[in-house]
């Protein structure tokens, strides 16, 4: 069980830092024409369709087999965790800009604790409550880079901002939930058709993707579905299907910040200050916080 979990938290991480490549491919989706609405949807849309023959590879048709209980655990990540979750992300930031989005999304570890707490009855200990705040101090530094003069407010940006964070949060305690009994490649598959359908309805693709289509273009989106997306939910179901506290869990893919920042200081020259570097130093030190004792777990929670 030890080593099982010590794997799983390690796919999580993985997940995570997949995850920090889509600030990458946004930018560039966005410096092709792709309206930024639209940009999840394609990627959603993307990975349900490479997942088609990743499913039949590894399991053959069987593998697409999934009864009601599977399909609501499907509908709920699909239309809550990817759908909603996108709108109400940049909605957030339409409102209150990207610092103050970004900075609301990572509440969502104390959404997990809480969840993790009512619906598991996992501990919370000094140890997390500890991780936890280094973790949101961490990923605002560096986010903001300790400049808080773009930090803006507007009650329905705060909503949908809190809102982001929470159905972030929502995706752990579902898919731990779901990976209990189901295959991680099956739950994926099927949330990403659903979460597609809801993207589908809000955003209408179609009217945006036919004045920008080129072939590189569909190189770039492919690369959008295959990275972020199918990697990083194969690596994130499968390490949950292995029994971690949903508590540790957001904090751990939290590496995601630090990748998206690294990648846009070394990649697209975004400025990088002290301050930025020490909020990286800080999500790295609440990942080895969160993780001490994590492949063990035993006292943390009642299974």
């Amino acid at each position: 069980m030890k080593s099982q979990r010590s794997v799983g938290y390690q796919m999580v991480f993985m997940a995570g830092a997949l995850w920090g490549t889509i600030g990458f491919f946004v930018n560039i989706l966005s410096s092709m024409g792709v309206d930024p609405l639209v940009i999840p949807f394609l990627r959603i849309f993307t990975g349900a369709v490479l997942l088609v023959p990743i499913t039949l590879f590894t399991g053959g048709k069987d593998a697409f087999k999934i009864d009601k209980k599977g399909i609501i655990y499907c509908i709920a990540l699909g239309i809550f965790c990817q759908a909603l979750f996108n709108l109400s992300y940049t909605e957030s930031i339409k409102n209150i800009g990207v610092s103050t989005g970004a900075v609301l999304l990572y509440t969502s570890p104390i959404f997990a604790c809480i969840m993790s707490r009512i619906v598991f009855k996992e501990t919370i200990g000094a140890q997390k409550v500890l991780a936890l705040l280094v973790n949101i101090v961490g990923c605002t530094l560096t986010v903001t880079g300790g400049d808080f003069s773009a930090i803006s407010f507007s009650v329905f940006g705060l909503v949908m901002g809190i809102s982001a964070g929470f159905l972030y949060a929502l995706m752990t305690i579902i898919s731990k939930g779901a990976t209990a009994d189901y295959n991680p490649i099956t739950i994926s598959f099927y949330s990403f058709i659903f979460g597609s359908i809801g993207l589908a309805i809000f955003t209408q693709p179609w009217v945006n993707l036919g004045h920008v289509f080129s072939w590189k273009l569909l190189i770039v989106i492919l690369g959008y579905g295959l990275i972020p997306t199918v990697g990083s939910y194969l690596l994130y179901l499968g390490g949950l299907s292995k029994k971690l506290e949903a508590s540790r869990v957001p904090v751990i893919a939290s590496v995601e910040t630090v990748v998206a920042a690294l990648i846009g200081i070394l990649m697209f020259h975004e400025a990088g200050s002290f301050i930025k570097v020490l909020g990286i130093c800080l999500v790295v030190g609440s990942i080895a916080i969160m993780n001490m004792g994590a492949a063990g777990g035993n006292n943390e929670q009642k299974e």
